[in-house]
């Protein structure tokens, strides 16, 4: 048997260590415990798992193993095993008696470069020792069965003082072990101890809850985008199951505000205050006092629905929508299971159909489940939007990045939590860290306190572990996560139970490597959609088992990091684990479209009559743009982009000129020009310039500024003076004070066709087409009634008549 190594030496003793001693006695104590193993476990039956049964050939693989937690957690002297599980035949054909046999190599895992090689292949390892079988029922193809395997105490006769032994589940067709008969394969641990574990590594859980990659989050008011945010936030959601999930576990959560405080729609029209009548009023051409509607005013669903989701503003309390996910009134304890179950059974309802989910209930919601848990599970906040900073800096440069972070918390949000840590969704460098730093403290005021892998503070994954609260040497603080560890805590994928016992491995490695120091360590699970629930809850769960892990508060932690030392360095760059991070959308072209589409939303608010909410949800919706949750989904990003600029395009349309045709008879007059407003809004300052494209006509003055009732118009009246005859284009340009333009039709102004017809010109004709038909008249009166026949003309009476026959 072997000896019991005191707690002061290393956890165990191998052949290996024994024999870089000196001395003969050393040399046949190496021998001796090269054989003592077969004698501290029994002899090995005929059918011991033969390294040609591990290494099966690929075409023989066709059943997988899923894993249930051991029994107990924890091996002792004296315990027996209890090992359950599923076996699913993934092949084509029956697996007519299926036997699942459990191996243990005899040689424990004391790094966790050993693990990880475990995990990878069972080269360069002893040859397992079969301890257990377990009988499954016949397979079918695609059919799964559970097994049992009992192990009893007088197989795991291990000596070590603590261990992370090597084990191997091999499914067979029929009892014997065989290449031939191998159908899967599948390599997990066994953990051990045997004496009180005196200083537990402290570790922390991080767990981040943002929004994933939807475009209809932000897209236009509708269904549509309701069901999107009740996909992403409501009940039954990757949000809500995690909450579920981690009910009562000792869990920080990181919350991206943008849940709790939806931007508010970017539709192609204003939503009507909600204190507008339903009617609105409108001028008639003449007049500039206010009739009639000429434009409809949006429904209530549709108006209510596109409410930027401001802090400040009323919302649906979340008793008035019957399962949206309140929680009870107790935070979630262990303790109270009954209460954790009820509030479970309550979050995974769905809303009644009389009341229906809204954006802003459905976040109200969230708001008031994360008030109610946050004196056991506190409560940081990531900037709004979770911005991308790494790709911001990279894009925009220091200006970018501090448009993403000149938004303080809401009061609301400050009542649940006011840590907001930096985490860089890729690599940092020495230098790019610092701009971040500097630009967060010039934005915010103080340093944050940032994430940062062991990796990218020692260049390797498995370094010894410290502490995970840190300063660097410019005195900023950091929190330093474990990188794998948090990937096989947290992420989907492969069986979990197998995944945990590889997590129990690791820290089990970490813990060795210094048995008698003061440790932290911090898991930073993946972001929501990468991160499993299911999962998370299992390795926590199992993390607070077993006697070399004990739970330690965020608080404590930062307190760490603001404490330190100021000396931690960035290493050089190394190798993301698992991967590296798929690219960001966001780039120069992106940046540049997203800040034109600012000086729109900047634009007409100076032009909006109080549309502070307005204004204020189209400025957070351009902010998601920058998001983390973008990378590796560019179609995605292209879609929200474009259909947010397509929105506020249309909007610099709403408001525009009534094209027409104006006849203009007159040397000098006013030029009337009707313009319209179809936002649900009223308007005011709109400037009106009147360009004629040709010099026939002359502008005496340009109108004053312009205000219109919402969906209202009014007839502008243009002082013009005529200087030709003839048909005048004129442009009707509509702007912004700041000279925004406004109702383009296909990006030109409206043209309007004015027949110009001057006074002195006209008058004229007129007067001589008058005389020409006077005279035309009496002419062809004078031809038809032919010459004047000649009339007598009478005498005077006091001419004498004539003498007849007077020569005289």
């Amino acid at each position: 048997m072997r000896a019991q190594p005191s707690a002061a030496r290393s956890s165990h003793r191998t052949p290996s260590s024994i024999l870089g001693a000196r001395g003969p006695v050393v040399a046949l104590l190496a021998v001796l415990l090269a054989v003592l193993p077969v004698l501290a476990v029994g002899p090995r039956p005929a059918g011991a798992l033969a390294q040609t049964a591990t290494a099966a050939p690929a075409q023989n693989r066709s059943a997988t193993i899923a894993l249930a937690d051991p029994t107990p957690r924890v091996l002792r002297q004296g315990s027996s095993l209890v090992l359950r599980g599923t076996v699913r035949n993934t092949g084509t054909t029956t697996i007519a008696r299926p036997v699942v046999h459990l191996g243990i190599v005899d040689g424990p895992l004391d790094t966790r470069d050993q693990v990880d090689r475990w995990a990878r292949s069972s080269e360069g390892f002893d040859e397992p020792t079969r301890v257990g079988t377990g009988t499954v029922t016949e397979l079918a193809p695609g059919a799964q069965a559970p097994f049992t395997i009992t192990v009893p105490a007088d197989r795991l006769r291990y000596r070590y003082y603590i261990a992370s032994l090597p084990a191997t589940l091999t499914v067979t067709e029929g009892t014997t072990l065989s290449a031939a008969a191998t159908r899967g394969v599948a390599r997990t641990y066994l953990e051990w101890t045997a004496a009180t574990i005196p200083q537990p590594v402290r570790t922390g859980w991080i767990v981040p809850l943002t929004l994933p990659a939807d475009p209809d989050l932000f897209g236009p008011t509708g269904d549509t985008r309701t069901a999107a945010w009740n996909r992403a936030i409501g009940p039954g959601s990757a949000v809500a199951r995690t909450l579920d999930a981690l009910q009562g576990q000792p869990v920080t959560w990181l919350v991206d505000p943008t849940m709790l405080e939806p931007p508010g729609a970017v539709d192609p029209a204003v939503p009507a205050p909600e204190s507008t009548p339903s009617t609105t009023a409108t001028t008639t051409p003449s007049s500039t006092s206010t009739t009639s509607s000429s434009t409809p005013t949006p429904t209530p669903s549709a108006t209510a629905s596109s409410s930027t989701g401001s802090s400040s503003r009323p919302s649906s309390t979340p008793s008035a929508t019957p399962g949206a996910g309140t929680p009870t009134g107790t935070a979630p304890s262990e303790s109270a299971p009954t209460s954790s179950s009820t509030t479970s059974s309550s979050s995974t309802q769905s809303p009644q159909p009389s009341t229906p989910a809204t954006v802003e209930s459905l976040a109200a919601d969230l708001r008031i489940r994360l008030q109610q848990v946050r004196a056991g599970q506190p409560v940081w906040f990531l900037p709004y939007g979770d911005p991308d900073l790494t790709a911001l800096a990279s894009a925009g440069g220091a200006e970018a990045v501090r448009e993403h972070l000149d938004r303080p918390l809401s009061a609301d949000l400050r009542q649940i939590g006011t840590t907001m840590p930096m985490w860089a969704a890729s690599e940092v460098t020495p230098s790019s860290l610092a701009g971040l730093s500097r630009t967060w403290q010039q934005t915010t005021g103080s340093l944050p306190v940032t994430f940062l892998s062991t990796r990218e503070l020692t260049g390797d994954q498995h370094r010894p572990t410290t502490s995970a609260g840190r300063r660097l040497v410019n005195g900023a603080p950091v929190l330093v996560y474990d990188e794998p560890l948090s990937f096989f805590a947290g992420a989907g994928g492969g069986d979990p139970g197998l995944r945990t016992q590889r997590f129990l491995a690791e820290t089990l490695a970490i813990y060795q490597q210094q048995p008698q120091a003061q440790r932290s360590l911090l898991m930073l699970a993946p972001r929501t959609g990468q991160a499993s629930p299911a999962q998370l809850a299992r390795v926590i769960t199992a993390a607070r088992s077993v006697p070399w892990l004990r739970p330690i508060t965020s608080t404590a932690l930062v307190q760490q990091a603001r404490t330190a030392q100021p000396s931690a360095r960035l290493a050089r760059r190394t190798t993301p684990f698992p991967a590296t991070p798929p690219a960001s959308p966001v780039d120069p072209a992106a940046l540049t479209l997203v800040g034109r589409n600012r000086e729109i939303a900047g634009a007409l608010d100076t032009i909006l009559v109080d549309s502070a909410d307005v204004i204020a949800g189209w400025d957070r919706s351009l902010s998601e743009m920058g998001s983390t949750r973008w990378r590796g989904r560019g179609a995605a990003y292209g879609t929200t982009l474009r259909t947010t600029s397509d929105a506020l395009d249309s909007l610099t349309t709403q408001v525009a000129v009534r094209p027409s045709t104006v006849n203009f008879f007159a040397n000098s007059g006013m030029l009337s020009i009707t313009v319209v407003n179809n936002l649900a809004r009223p308007v005011r300052d709109v400037q009106l310039v009147v360009t004629p494209r040709k010099g026939l006509l002359w502008v005496k003055r340009q109108p004053a500024p312009l205000s219109l009732p919402a969906g209202g118009r009014t007839t502008v009246r243009v002082p013009v003076q005529a200087v030709a005859a003839g048909t005048a284009p004129v442009d009707a340009a509509l702007s912004t004070p700041g000279g925004e333009p406004l109702g383009l039709v296909r990006g030109e102004p409206v043209k309007l066709k004015v027949n110009v017809r001057p006074t002195a010109t006209w008058i004229y004709w007129v007067l001589g087409i008058v005389a020409g038909l006077i005279f035309v008249v009496g002419l062809f009166r004078s031809v038809r009634k032919g010459p004047r026949a000649e009339t007598a003309m009478p005498l005077p009476d006091d001419v004498p008549e004539p003498i007849e026959g007077d020569d005289d």
